[in-house]
């Protein structure tokens, strides 16, 4: 089964941005655009995972949850490009400072350490992640190579960089497994709580 970890923002942030992300994408048809339903910001990807493993990765996430508190006041805001993917950013309303659309953030800041907190937790469970920088953000739309394609990219995300929505909090995390096919969904497989009520990890929250 295909797995992610991840967080999805509230159901006022999401129907804010998907407002203004529909105005886009109706003037855009040559991204494939996400439906807000399937909206999330992937803290690790962990790829094609045996069954078997899912009770120990939810008592490893269960372990993570409880040691960072619920994070407060994070936002969608800008938006950018990777290559054949197009996402707004997450920014950290309470310290706009350390974090910016798209780049990393430092362990420092909340969001960043958890999802260090959680990539470090997955070999304990038996998974093993590709080695690559966490960047924050929430894909909104894909597209398959061209310059055509990657130009109506590109210019979707500079309509959408002024973009700025409501605060939102974060209360968990979730185990998710992607399903693909002609209509692909997402099935939570384990929801962990943040509670901050263990000390391990309590710094970087």
């Amino acid at each position: 089964m295909r797995l992610f970890v991840g967080i999805t923002p509230t159901a006022e942030a999401i129907s804010h941005a998907a407002g203004e992300v529909d105005r886009i994408a109706s003037t855009t048809p040559d991204v494939r655009w996400i439906p807000s339903q399937r909206w999330h910001v992937t803290l690790a990807f962990l790829g094609d995972v045996d069954a078997d493993l899912v009770p120990a990765l939810a008592t490893h996430l269960d372990e993570v949850a409880a040691s960072h508190a619920p994070i407060e006041a994070l936002a969608l805001t800008g938006s950018g490009t990777f290559p054949g993917v197009l996402w707004l950013g997450i920014a950290d309303a309470a310290r706009p400072s350390e974090s910016a659309p798209g780049r990393r953030f430092s362990p420092e800041v909340r969001l960043g350490g958890l999802a260090e907190d959680v990539q470090r937790a997955m070999p304990l469970a038996g998974i093993h992640l590709e080695s690559r920088p966490w960047r924050p953000h929430l894909t909104i739309g894909r597209w398959r190579p061209s310059p055509r394609r990657e130009g109506a990219a590109r210019a979707a995300a500079r309509a959408l960089a002024g973009y700025a929505g409501p605060a939102f909090d974060v209360h968990e995390i979730r185990l998710v497994q992607s399903i693909t096919g002609p209509a692909p969904t997402y099935r939570d497989l384990h929801v962990a709580s943040l509670t901050g009520t263990s000390a391990q990890g309590a710094g970087t929250t």
